[in-house]
């Protein structure tokens, strides 16, 4: 129906993708770690359930943020590159956000873990209330730098910062049930307190996941033919891998009332989701970089 010229690359690789899929990661495990020293006994004190995982996880969060800063100078292609964003800082820029905000969770991530080397609960509330609001704001650039994309139609989608917010809830929640799993840890508070965010993360990726099969099938011209590149070129990926095994089998694992909340189950079941919120965000990334109207 549409045609597409051999010209039409995608630049942004593999690094962008894992990038997109770590730094979200290390946001939601920062989240979980802080969640005790953010929340307390607010809502029954279940977030106290993660206490063991407090300095594991923020060890976790660091790791995964020293990996994202070599892969965005990879892409970028020289390190002082890095640096642009925030030399020509404009503030209509996600990406000039993103950069200043990177760096400034890194510091909350060390200053939350210093307050709980000193046992200092004033610094690690005020880290941790803080350190998770920019959490928040990585997942929240990447797909906001997505959206200004207004060339690109399968990108310029108020959805996508939204997406994928929710997708780093499903991997953030994937990395602290394998480490609380692994570690015997996770017992029936954490298992009901990961549920609920897992549970929420899926139900949500799968309502938009069927919006944005609306929106391609009956947008614009643009927009249909993504969804023509979508099935012929990532057709396997996105129904097999993002929609089967990450979307709809572990929505059905948590939904399960016997055995969604069983500690197995929990961990399988937030894998999967991880799966598919690495799936998810590679198919929109370079299917977004493949369309192109030609008159």
């Amino acid at each position: 129906m549409f045609e597409y010229m051999s010209y039409n690359i995608a630049p942004w690789g593999h690094e962008i993708v894992i990038y997109f899929f770590l730094i979200g990661a290390a946001s939601m495990t920062f989240v979980y770690a802080a969640a005790p020293a953010v929340f307390g006994n607010v809502f029954g004190g279940i977030a106290k359930s993660m206490e063991p995982f407090q300095k594991t996880g923020l060890f976790v969060s660091l790791i995964l943020l020293a990996i994202c800063g070599p892969l965005l100078i990879m892409d970028l292609g020289q390190p002082s590159r890095f640096l642009y964003p925030i030399l020509y800082f404009h503030w209509t820029s996600p990406l000039s956000w993103g950069s200043l905000f990177l760096p400034l969770f890194g510091l909350c991530i060390l200053g939350f873990y210093y307050g709980s080397m000193k046992g200092n609960q004033k610094l690690m509330r005020w880290t941790g209330i803080i350190g998770s609001l920019l959490a928040l704001s990585m997942p929240l650039y990447t797909g906001l730098d997505l959206m200004v994309h207004q060339t690109r139609e399968l990108w310029s989608n108020p959805t996508i910062p939204l997406l994928f917010v929710i997708l780093s809830m499903s991997s953030g929640t994937a990395v602290v049930a394998v480490i609380h799993f692994l570690r015997g840890q996770l017992d029936e508070q954490a298992a009901e307190f990961l549920h609920a965010f897992l549970y929420i993360s899926l139900a949500v990726t799968f309502a938009l996941f069927l919006a944005e099969w609306v929106v391609l099938n009956f947008g614009t011209g643009e927009k249909q033919q993504a969804w023509e590149i979508i099935n012929q070129q990532f057709g396997f990926k996105y129904w097999g891998v993002t929609f089967l095994i990450g979307i709809l089998v572990p929505l059905v694992l948590v939904a399960a009332p016997k055995i969604g909340r069983n500690p197995k189950v929990l961990t399988l079941a937030a894998v999967l989701s991880a799966v598919g919120a690495f799936s998810f965000r590679e198919v929109l990334i370079y299917a977004g970089q493949l369309t192109q109207i030609n008159f």
